[in-house]
């Protein structure tokens, strides 16, 4: 029976509009106004860190996985590997431009900050569609129930009882677009605990985090 990759579509389709509407956030930044610039930067830091670990999980037990299962898909998932690493690279810039803008709120050092992010929302762009058309198949089909459970607890590994505020957040954002039946389909799979904490401070917790980020719920 092949396995429901609803999750992984619904944190693509949140990874898609959480980056384009950074760019408008950079931009409404005042020139010397670091308080703002801090916001914003935890935020993008936020979804950075999100992006990796997602990504993680999958070179560490997807890839690996399904090349040594289906031998015929190797080219694809090489591709998918090496398009991991195209996207760490302008991650690296957009970390690198992010430490510089949050402690000056430079409007010069915005403008770089911006075209980084605009470059990085690319080629996520490019990949997830790649993935959802190309990869998202083979898994659904080659990937065992309890290895795609496996690989949801790795992408939020860093997510801790240190940092839940953040882990509501990120299931928030991630049902955010999502409709009531795959609302539905999604919480089903997460883990009781998991599930109350979202059902129960989601609504309120995600309306303070957007408070602080837009100025409004």
């Amino acid at each position: 029976m092949a396995i429901n990759t609803l999750d992984m579509v619904l944190v693509h389709r949140m990874f898609r509009h959480e980056f384009h509407d950074v760019l408008a956030l950079i931009d409404d930044v005042p020139a010397g106004d670091v308080a703002r610039a801090g916001v914003v930067g935890d935020h993008i830091a936020f979804l950075v860190s999100a992006l990796h670990h997602h990504h993680a999980a999958e070179d560490e037990l997807i890839w690996p996985t399904l090349q040594g299962r289906v031998p015929g898909s190797k080219t694809d998932l090489d591709r998918m590997a090496d398009q991991h690493e195209v996207i760490a690279a302008s991650v690296q810039g957009v970390e690198a431009l992010l430490a510089a803008w949050t402690t000056s709120a430079d409007r010069e050092v915005a403008q770089r900050l911006t075209a980084a992010v605009s470059e990085l929302s690319a080629v996520v762009d490019e990949h997830l569609d790649d993935e959802e058309r190309t990869a998202l198949p083979i898994i659904a089909k080659h990937l065992r129930d309890e290895e795609w459970q496996a690989v949801g607890k790795r992408g939020a590994s860093f997510l801790s009882a240190r940092n839940m505020r953040l882990g509501i957040v990120l299931g928030a954002m991630v049902l955010g677009s999502a409709s009531e039946d795959e609302r539905q389909i999604f919480m089903s799979n997460v883990p009781l605990p998991q599930r109350l904490m979202v059902q129960l401070f989601g609504a309120r917790t995600m309306a303070a985090y957007r408070q602080r980020l837009y100025g409004s719920a």
